[in-house]
């Protein structure tokens, strides 16, 4: 009996005694806003397949977001072509009007980054505004959902019929590159560890998705992709006149609107100038 006692002391002592590194291996977890540029469009009736925006224009905010998990970072999106920062006057596609004040490497030059410092790149669409950057990152595996893969693998005419230039992702495309993908079905946790989540929103392209982003002291975070493009067009639950499928994209966002509302998740939608300007700047950042 008495060695009972004793191995049950030292098993007590062990669970409540541990080495101090060990009680502080929580995750390190922070989200860096980046501007990827800005897009000023003529008509913004191309957001609404109702006819809600008829004579209205409205300048959007080009969102990218780097996160940083213990030792690896993620970016989310990569924007129009940094290019263009050395282009004042900018650059008109149709109804849109994009500038580039600043490129996307500067920017990571501010937190001490370099392009090959990447380890995740993660898109939540194909479309040209958030992938425009991504062939610098050749040291990254990207995340990407399969069905927004396959599309633009297999049918690449048909990707760029929906402004989703196979090109813009070239590098990860290629077999040779095959084992710098990770590509998911639905939802997915990253890091299987809870802090940062792919939520697969199809509709607005083929593999559309958002990420959920779990800070310790700010709480969860909604990086909206591209669900909605500005507050307006949330509210209304409108469908942009491009959009790959419209009820699938309903169903996206009743999907995502109940996750914000369960979760009590801060949303910050992307194109949404009000939603990114107060946000810290780099090398500031949201934990």
């Amino acid at each position: 009996m008495k060695k009972l006692l004793l191995a049950a002391t030292i098993m007590t002592s062990a669970l409540f005694h541990q080495p101090a590194h060990a009680q502080e291996s929580k995750t390190t977890l922070q989200l860096y806003t980046l501007n990827c540029g800005s897009i000023h469009v003529s008509d913004l009736n191309v957001f609404s397949d109702t006819d809600q925006y008829i004579g209205k224009d409205k300048t959007l905010n080009v969102g990218c977001y780097l996160i940083k998990h213990n030792n690896d970072w993620l970016l989310w999106d990569t924007g129009i072509p940094s290019a263009l920062a050395q282009k004042p006057e900018g650059m008109t596609n149709g109804v849109f009007h994009l500038s580039v004040a600043k490129t996307l490497t500067e920017q990571l030059a501010t937190i001490g980054l370099k392009p090959e410092d990447i380890n995740y790149v993660g898109i939540s669409h194909a479309h040209f505004d958030h992938t425009s950057n991504a062939n610098l990152f050749t040291n990254a595996t990207l995340i990407i959902q399969d069905t927004e893969y396959n599309f633009l693998k297999n049918t690449p005419e048909a990707a760029k019929a929906y402004n989703m230039p196979p090109e813009n992702i070239s590098y990860f495309l290629a077999d040779e590159h095959k084992g710098q993908l990770h590509t998911i079905k639905g939802d997915d946790d990253i890091f299987k560890d809870g802090t940062i989540k792919a939520i697969s929103l199809p509709g607005h392209t083929p593999g559309h998705m958002a990420l959920l982003v779990n800070l310790e002291k700010t709480g969860p975070v909604i990086l909206s992709g591209d669900q909605w493009h500005f507050t307006q067009n949330h509210e209304s639950n409108g469908v942009p006149t491009f959009n790959y499928d419209r009820a699938d994209t309903l169903a996206s966002s009743d999907k995502l609107d109940h996750l914000i509302k369960n979760r009590g998740a801060k949303l910050i939608i992307q194109h949404e100038v009000n939603d990114n300007k107060d946000l810290p700047k780099p090398p500031a950042f949201l934990d």
